[in-house]
C-alpha cells in the first residue's frame, strides 16, 4: 500500500479566511476569474490571486522535497499541469539544473506573462487533453 505525502506541507500558508472570503464574492467576479486571464492573475482580489508575481518563498522549500521524494536527477523529465507562470518550474530549474521540464496551462495570460526564463517550457493545453504522447515525462 502507497503511503499518502503531502508535498506542499512547506507551501507557505494564508492567514486570510478563506471560507469567508466566498461570501463576498460576487457572481459576476466568479465569472470573470474563471476566464483566467488577467483579471484572475492579476487584478484585484475580487477576481483572484489581487496579483501573482514570482517569489521565491513560495516553491523552493517545496521543489526541494519533490526532489528528495522523487530522487529527481537532471535525467528526468517533469511535466507541470496548471503550472500558470511557471514560477515551480523555474524553481525546479534552479534546483537540478538539467532537469527537463514543461508545462502546460489553460491560461493563455498566464503563459504569455511567464518568466523569460521558462517561457519556453510552457504551453497553453487542457490537461482534460494533454498535447503529449503517453508515457512522455517521469513526473
Amino acid at each position: 500500500m502507497r503511503k499518502e505525502v503531502d508535498l506542499l506541507a512547506d507551501y507557505p500558508k494564508s492567514k486570510r479566511n478563506l471560507d469567508e472570503r466566498e461570501n463576498y464574492k460576487s457572481q459576476e467576479n466568479v465569472i470573470i476569474a474563471r476566464r483566467f486571464g488577467k483579471e484572475f492573475f492579476d487584478g484585484s482580489r475580487e477576481t483572484g490571486y489581487g496579483g501573482f508575481s514570482y517569489n521565491p518563498r513560495y516553491w523552493t522549500d517545496v521543489t526541494k522535497k519533490f526532489k528528495d521524494y522523487w530522487n529527481l536527477t537532471p535525467n528526468n523529465s517533469l511535466l507541470d499541469v496548471g503550472c500558470a507562470k511557471g514560477f515551480m518550474l523555474y524553481d525546479f530549474s534552479l534546483a537540478i539544473p538539467g532537469l527537463k521540464i514543461k508545462g502546460i496551462d489553460i491560461s493563455k495570460y498566464a503563459i504569455q506573462n511567464a518568466l523569460e526564463s521558462v517561457k519556453n517550457k510552457l504551453r497553453i493545453g487542457d490537461a482534460k487533453k494533454l498535447p503529449f504522447e503517453n508515457n512522455s515525462f517521469d513526473y
